[in-house]
């Protein structure tokens, strides 16, 4: 061999070994690597380069080649570079939960992505047992069923034991009717005296918020709750409070700034939050229930929104507000709605969905009220902004007028067959 391609050869074998040194794990060009958290893809080998994308926590690559502290990874259609310390080699992340396994709390899309943007590989029945992968983001757990691999909004997974984990503790600001649902199908199962404290797992449906008590899932009106106030001195470790913003919309209070965060719970429009003026990934770091928590900095304001004539109108699209005036107009009978809330569909996320509770729905003038209001619904759906209308487990579309009311494929209980409320979704 010559001294020329010799020199070749070792230079490629330097250039290999530092690909194996900067991703530990990596053994050869063109494998695969993992994000360890939410990191920027740039244009070039820098800092200072420009930013083309990003990675999630758990999303795995194809690395080209590293060099200087950067790995080259194909992304989109060409090449990007991640800081190398960033990234692990092979296909699973340190520390996973592999082997672990959670039941599905509904009917929940299997998705390709951490996120609703992403493909749905198919729907997962309620009480569905899944594998965890070890990967999480964006509120998104990775998990295997069967021979497929996708992603679950993590709020629609739970224990095995079949109790969802407790956040946090409130105190009830009057006595509180103890309901086995949110819905207007409701069971009365007790009742908690002013200033007792309940255990809460962070959900909200429908103005009640969602407890634990006597070992069971069970709600209350959310409004009555109120945050503990401690008796003792600040826990240590607390960074200093610089001010006070108010949320614009329904925030998340996250447990860190990253991609891997743990939903602590919800705050409504209006809230104030106490800031310490951090802020990372696009953060804001506040102290809320006496810990350091994280909320999203862009629907953060420094005075308070104006609050909405209807509750149940914060953040719903225009025709949605046109729906739910009109509603409350014609049916005054109807005093439960429901509007903006998390769901692995985009509807009620978006603000272009209404669920209309329908009163003592199992009897026939409940029966009677929702069949008005659907068939109301379908007549004025063009002035109204109306897309579609779903009514005792059938669907009327505007786009497929003709096709009249189609049947739909049983979902496992009145809710989810939409037997109890009319739901209402609006072109955005």
């Amino acid at each position: 061999m010559s001294t020329t391609r010799r020199v070749v050869v070792v230079a490629s074998a330097l250039a290999l070994s530092g690909l194996i040194s900067g991703v530990a794990g990596t053994a050869t060009a063109d494998s695969s690597v993992t994000a360890t958290t939410a990191v920027n893809v740039r244009s070039a080998a820098s800092t200072s380069s420009k930013i083309i994308g990003g990675l999630y926590r758990g999303q795995t690559v194809t690395a080209v080649s590293t060099t200087g502290g950067w790995t080259k990874i194909k992304y989109s259609s060409g090449t990007g570079y991640v800081s190398s310390q960033y990234l692990k080699g092979g296909a699973t992340l340190p520390g996973g939960t592999t082997a672990q396994t959670r039941v599905t709390t509904t009917d929940v899309n299997l998705r390709r992505g951490p996120g609703l943007s992403y493909g749905k590989i198919k729907v997962l029945p309620k009480n569905t047992t899944v594998t965890l992968t070890g990967k999480a983001a964006r509120g998104y757990t990775e998990v295997t069923h069967g021979s497929s691999t996708g992603w679950i909004a993590t709020q629609y997974l739970r224990q095995p034991s079949g109790l969802p984990p407790v956040t946090g503790t409130r105190v009830a600001t009057a006595d509180l009717l103890i309901r086995t649902t949110s819905g207007a199908d409701y069971k009365v199962v007790g009742e908690i005296a002013q200033g007792r404290t309940v255990s809460i797992t962070g959900t909200t449906q429908n103005g009640r918020a969602q407890i634990i008590y006597a070992n069971a899932i069970r709600w209350v009106t959310a409004k009555y709750l109120s945050t503990p106030v401690s008796t003792g001195p600040v826990a240590p470790g607390l960074p200093k409070i610089t001010g006070t913003r108010y949320a614009t919309t329904t925030l998340i209070i996250r447990s860190t700034p990253d991609a891997n965060f743990q939903s602590v719970t919800e705050v409504g429009i209006g809230t104030a939050l106490s800031i310490t003026g951090v802020v990372t990934n696009a953060r804001m770091q506040i102290v809320y229930d006496n810990a350091v928590r994280w909320v999203t900095a862009q629907y953060l304001s420094t005075t308070k929104p104006a609050t909405p004539a209807y509750p149940v109108e914060k953040g719903l699209k225009p025709n949605a507000i046109k729906v739910h005036r009109a509603v409350r107009a014609n049916f005054p009978q109807i005093t439960s709605i429901g509007g903006v809330r998390r769901d692995p569909l985009p509807d009620h996320p978006s603000g272009r969905a209404l669920d209309l509770m329908i009163p003592s729905y199992k009897s026939a003038s409940g029966k009677a009220l929702g069949q008005k209001i659907a068939l109301w619904a379908k007549a004025n759906a063009r002035s109204l902004g109306i897309n579609y209308v779903i009514w005792n487990q059938h669907i009327w579309n505007i786009e497929r007028d003709k096709e009249g009311w189609r049947y739909m494929a049983d979902r496992g209980g009145d809710s989810a067959n939409h037997k109890n409320h009319v739901h209402i979704t609006v072109f955005g």
